[in-house]
């Protein structure tokens, strides 16, 4: 892209960050394409002509975080970070969302190096994170999708996910060109075999740290998903009755973290769970205390390595039932 002047630079900036413009909308005030645009945000960044202060501190608690890691000792979780947040009621999102997407963001910036790929998979926290994004350092590298394509909040696909994140960090990104779903079993099996899709699943593989949000099976995040993989009453009630208790990346899992033989996952484009613990590096951000389950069976199933909650969910961790807790 042609160097631009700080003044178009300040333009674009000031359309979408104060005035709070769609990406869109400023391409058609300034007569430039939407790629055009997110370019000049970056550059905006980069050159300091935007400058962020984000008055939310991320205090932690240390002693949570010491408890929730003894508790959790035997099953590889090697981090836990847990930040302040309030749930506001029923149908209404939990504070610690941004507070958990900026911890996210931050526990990037001071981990990850050059050389190194980030696969990134969709979801409410994730969405947060990339939509608040802001690193203080260049890092070359390269963000793919662990999924097919799919967007929990219609104003992020996932790839604008992993274009959004890597021109933040200042890296490249590959595309997973395949949905998420498909009709059937068949569609899937036929697409797993295309060299595109081949491919991608095998770049995904090679991630050395992958972020991932939890879904709480037929709540929330993990809701949208069924209902935009048309899930039928039948796959809904399979689930249910096989002991479905969370949701990464579309693949359904129970209370032991053990990945289920669903009728819907074998329709599924993405990693399976399998695939996520030969990943050198596993940051799982989620926020809300009715997700206590489906975190805790996802860190019992050696899925998670870092886990970044807020207090709401961190409180929530500590106090599952043993009972609840799987039985090897």
């Amino acid at each position: 892209m042609v160097r631009l002047s700080a003044e178009r630079l300040a333009h674009a900036a000031f359309l979408y960050y104060v005035q709070g413009l769609s990406q869109m909308e400023v391409a058609k005030q300034l007569g430039v394409t939407r790629s055009n645009v997110s370019r000049m945000l970056t550059a905006a960044r980069e050159q300091y002509i935007v400058k962020f202060e984000i008055a939310y501190p991320l205090n932690r608690d240390p002693a949570l975080e010491q408890r929730l890691l003894a508790r959790f000792s035997e099953e590889g979780l090697s981090e836990v970070i847990v930040v302040p947040g309030r749930e506001t009621g029923v149908g209404t999102a939990s504070h610690g969302l941004l507070a958990v997407g900026q911890a996210g963001c931050d526990w990037l910036d001071k981990n990850l190096q050059d050389g190194q790929t980030l696969g990134l998979c969709w979801g409410s926290t994730v969405e947060a994170m990339v939509d608040s994004a802001h690193f203080n350092r260049r890092v070359d590298v390269e963000v793919v999708q662990l999924a097919g394509e799919l967007s929990i909040d219609s104003r992020f696909s996932g790839h604008d996910l992993v274009r959004n994140l890597a021109e933040k960090l200042g890296g490249r990104y590959r595309y997973f060109n395949a949905p998420a779903t498909t009709q059937d079993e068949a569609a899937a099996a036929a697409l797993v075999q295309t060299e595109q899709v081949a491919n991608a699943l095998a770049l995904a593989r090679t991630s050395d740290v992958a972020v991932l949000g939890i879904g709480e099976y037929g709540k929330d995040s993990s809701n949208l998903f069924l209902q935009r993989a048309g899930a039928s009453e039948d796959e809904v009630q399979e689930a249910v009755h096989l002991g479905a208790v969370g949701q990464i990346s579309g693949r359904f899992y129970d209370r032991s973290g053990k990945q289920l033989d669903l009728s819907i996952n074998r329709r599924i484009i993405s990693l399976d769970l399998d695939d996520l613990k030969g990943i050198n590096t596993v940051v799982a951000v989620a926020s809300g205390s009715t997700k206590a389950e489906a975190v805790s069976a996802a860190i019992r199933g050696g899925l998670v390595d870092v886990l970044i909650v807020d207090s709401a969910l961190g409180s929530a961790l500590e106090a599952v039932p043993f009972e609840l807790r799987p039985v090897a």
